[in-house]
Formats: structure tokens, C-alpha cells, sequence
């Protein structure tokens, strides 16, 4: 997303990485779910990497001929696919710089609800 309008009439942009206005949020209910995914996959990547099947690996879980192609570290290879799955779970909060209302994406993308803090110095609560 590049841009999103808050109701205090302030655009918060979405142009690159690092914001001090921007966190992403992992619901309770998701928690269990992701790391138990994660400690299966990455079981399953060690085992892979172990046996010398990691191109195997990827071809499996729907990674195509181009990416095994780019021979990535283990590292590299673990951090895209951890990342991929994290991204179906999270969702993207932003705070408005200008009146410290806080959007957080419902579960339709790039659809936000908002809510204002009660008391106007409790801005810049992502960026402490």
C-alpha cells in the first residue's frame, strides 16, 4: 500500500521499509498456529538440507525452477519462506502521526478500522 487516509484528514504513506509510525500485529488466535508451523517447516528444511534434497524441497512446497535457480543460503532460503507465511497471518497497524489514531487492517486487505487514543499524549506509541 503506498497511502491511507486517516479521518483526521492526515495521509499516512507507505512508501518504504523501517516506519516509525508502522507495526504489523500477530492476533493471539494466529500465535500457536504460525510457530507451530514453523517448527514443522523448519524440521522439515533441516531434513532436507541434511540429505542434500533442498532443491527437492522447494520444488515440493511450490517454489519453481527459477528461484531454486538462484542457489540462496539456507539462511536466505528459510528467511523467504518464514516470511511468506508470516505475511498470510499479520496485519498492518499504522499510527497517524498527526492525531495518534490507530488504524489496524481488518481482515479484508487494505481495509482499516481506527481508534483514537483518550488522551492526545499518547502519540507516538509505535515509534517508543
Amino acid at each position: 500500500m503506498a497511502k491511507i487516509g486517516c479521518t483526521c484528514g492526515h495521509t499516512i504513506r507507505d512508501q518504504t521499509d523501517s516506519l516509525p509510525y508502522k507495526a504489523s500485529l500477530l492476533r493471539d488466535v494466529d500465535r500457536d498456529p504460525f510457530f507451530d508451523w514453523l517448527i514443522e517447516e523448519t524440521q522439515s528444511f533441516v531434513d532436507a538440507a541434511q540429505r542434500g534434497t533442498v532443491d527437492a524441497w522447494l520444488l515440493e512446497k511450490g517454489y519453481g525452477p527459477g528461484y531454486v535457480a538462484l542457489n540462496l543460503t539456507h539462511g536466505h532460503i528459510l528467511h523467504d519462506h518464514i516470511h511468506s507465511k508470516y505475511l498470510e497471518y499479520e496485519r498492518d497497524v499504522y499510527e497517524c502521526t498527526n492525531c495518534g489514531r490507530v488504524l489496524i487492517e481488518t481482515s479484508q486487505p487494505n481495509n482499516f478500522a481506527s481508534f483514537s487514543p483518550d488522551v492526545q499524549a499518547a502519540k507516538n506509541l509505535l515509534s517508543d
